[in-house]
């Protein structure tokens, strides 16, 4: 009985955290939380904590030639 309880209740929380971690920012700031930050955050700062790599090195296309098909 008891190990029942115990795993409810740590299904309830990974449940309930689940919910908090991807709760859209506009319930996030009405419920009075400031959404994270800086890498992770989904504040497009992935750049802020030098993990991510630069901007720009983001940002740059790079061309890729394709060899030609063989088939005619």
């Amino acid at each position: 009985m008891a190990q029942n309880l115990v795993v409810g209740l740590i299904v309830i929380a990974a449940a309930l955290y689940v919910a908090w971690r991807y709760l859209p920012k506009r319930w996030l700031q009405r419920l009075g939380v400031k959404p994270a930050s800086g890498c992770g955050g989904d504040d497009g700062g992935c750049g802020s904590c030098g993990s991510c790599g630069t901007t720009q090195q983001q940002t740059e296309e790079k061309t890729v030639a394709m060899p030609r098909s063989r088939r005619q």
